[in-house]
């Protein structure tokens, strides 16, 4: 019997029943995750603004460190908290703001050329800063191109001698003087030019030297050719040259009365031919009279216009002058216009003008006076051909050539014409006025102060309290400072307060003997008495016989700024005058 066979149900598959937990499970989770992103992405973003505000500020913050980092010294907002009065920069720009900082462009000029200034300036009397265009400048020019040896005819030294010619054009140019009249002879500085004066100079027998009792060492020395080629010399003081005595300057020259010279020339004792070379000699006897335009002691200007009146009207007539005029404090801020003032001899330095390149100065001469020169050495370039052997020798015919001895520093000549663009930029009498407006601010605020007992805490020395000084008086104020017993206080001593306060200013005579005789009283007596102890201007002694030997001086410049005079005068209220308070 067959067994009927039994259906059965088949058993679902376990995997069916997970399969909706499988495809909704994702779901979820991804939903979840999905969430989760968002969430996180508000919380992150919000965290990461955060973050990125803060790191924002904290960049800020260090960018502007670093921005009053690259700032001059005196401009960084720390230092300006320190010593800066709005007020008093308000007083200042209200009587000023027309001649100060060539039309507002100062702090910008300052900040970009000057950044790397640590320290209150106050010496460009001594030497101007330079500016960093005239670097960048000279630099490009150096970088790319190649400059040789002028005494050649390559192309280099051609290059060379074609920029030393444009110099020469526009320095003649500064000072509008005739190329046809007037020569630029390259020196050392101020000092060569002048010593090359004196050793060249048509010295006779008769010849006078004379210069003003207020004038720098350096003109002071020519006494010596004076002394050893010439009549010997003669300090004058300004007011016997205004006064134009004639007796007493016959007296000076050592000019007999006319019936004496008769006299002296109808003596039969004398050969005919002695008499006759006296009195050739006497003919063609020039003297020499050599002045600063401007005191480097104080700024004290002396009158232009005695150079036409020396050569035109001289104060004995019939006798022959040259002038040598002593420009180095003056043309660093001031014009100078030789078809006015036809001086025979311009010295300067032109570090002293725009601080780059040292070691650099001119001596601009005129043409017909420089002819009269007796060159005596000669070397280098100076001469065309000469002999081994005998002492012939053909002296190069170009002025300028004949007096250059050896190969002039001629990359320093060529990068020149950057300060000199410089300066042309910002014109002469901006420059002028300027410095000016600081000088006669600071003046003023020096000599309004008081003790507690009303007495003056400085003495200032110069042509302040002349009518109209900004004519006769440039931008320097040099002082002493009295405490309040009116007695002096030892300028020296002061001299380490201002330099730990980061003031660089200048202290002493400033080789400048007349000027501290006037002043001071100084003589011979006093001066022998120091021989053996006085070692030079910066040490100790700065008093002898109760006379003082010296002031501080403050010299301003084509970049000074008002902050300069204001922290000076902010340090020299509350370091110095602390110090000798009752």
């Amino acid at each position: 019997m067959n067994k009927r066979k039994e259906k059965r149900t088949p058993k679902p598959n376990w995997i069916l029943y997970l399969l909706p937990l499988v495809i909704v499970i994702p779901l979820i989770f991804t939903e979840i995750t999905e969430y989760k992103k968002q969430t996180n992405i508000v919380v992150d973003d919000t965290v990461s603004i955060a973050e990125e505000f803060e790191k924002a500020q904290v960049t800020n913050e260090e960018e502007e460190e670093e921005e009053e980092k690259k700032k001059p010294w005196l401009f960084q907002k720390e230092k300006r908290k320190e010593y800066h009065s709005p007020e008093l920069k308000e007083k200042f720009l209200n009587k000023y703001k027309d001649d100060y900082g060539y039309d507002g462009e100062i702090d910008n000029l300052v900040t970009e050329e000057l950044s790397r200034l640590e320290e209150c300036y106050l010496d460009y009397t001594g030497a101007a800063l330079y500016a960093k265009t005239v670097l960048e400048k000279s630099f490009h020019d150096l970088s790319n191109n190649v400059y040789g040896n002028a005494h050649s005819r390559s192309p280099a030294a051609i290059r060379t001698e074609t920029s030393l010619a444009q110099l020469r054009r526009l320095i003649l140019n500064c000072l509008n003087a005739d190329k046809n009249e007037y020569s630029v002879i390259f020196t050392s500085g101020t000092t060569q030019s002048v010593k090359m004066v004196g050793e060249s100079f048509p010295w006779s027998k008769k010849s006078k030297f004379l210069y003003l009792k207020r004038s720098h060492n350096s003109v002071v020395g020519i006494r010596e050719y004076a002394k050893l080629f010439g009549n010997g010399f003669y300090s004058v003081s300004e007011e016997e040259i205004l006064e134009k005595n004639p007796e007493h300057w016959k007296e000076i020259l050592g000019m007999q009365e006319e019936n004496t010279i008769v006299e002296k020339k109808g003596n039969n004792n004398k050969k005919e031919e002695e008499q006759e070379q006296e009195e050739q000699e006497e003919d063609e006897t020039i003297h020499l009279l050599a002045y600063p335009a401007e005191s480097n002691f104080d700024g004290s200007k002396f009158d232009l216009d005695w150079i036409h009146e020396f050569k035109k009207n001289p104060p004995v007539n019939g006798t022959n002058w040259m002038v040598l005029l002593d420009a180095a404090a003056y043309l660093p801020t001031n014009s100078l216009d030789l078809k006015k003032h036809p001086a025979d001899f311009v010295a300067c330095s032109l570090y002293k003008m725009f601080g780059y390149p040292t070691g650099l100065g001119v001596l601009i001469t005129r043409n017909e006076a420089i002819l009269k020169f007796k060159k005596h050495y000669w070397g280098g370039g100076t001469i065309i051909l000469v002999s081994d052997e005998s002492d012939f020798c053909l002296k190069h015919p170009k002025l300028s050539t004949k007096f250059e001895d050896g190969t002039l520093p001629f990359l320093d000549i060529i990068t020149a014409k950057y300060g000199f663009e410089f300066i042309h930029k910002l014109q002469q009498k901006r420059i002028s006025r300027h410095v000016y407006s600081l000088a006669k601010f600071l003046y003023d605020q020096l000599i309004a102060l008081r003790w507690k007992n009303g007495k003056n805490v400085v003495e200032v020395y110069g042509k302040w309290k002349q009518e109209n000084n900004g004519d006769v008086q440039g931008g320097i104020v040099t002082f002493n400072t009295l405490n309040p017993a009116g007695e002096f206080i030892g300028y020296n001593q002061l001299d380490g307060t201002y330099a730990k306060e980061g003031i660089q200013i200048r202290s002493g005579c400033h080789c400048n003997p007349g000027s501290c005789s006037r002043y001071f009283g100084l003589n011979d007596d006093d001066r022998l008495s120091l021989v053996n102890s006085k070692t030079g201007c910066g040490d100790d002694i700065y008093q002898v016989n109760h006379k003082w030997l010296g002031a501080s001086r403050i010299s301003l410049g084509y970049l000074s700024t008002f902050e300069d005079v204001e922290y000076f005068l902010y340090v020299f209220k509350n370091k110095i005058m602390t110090q000798f308070e009752e």
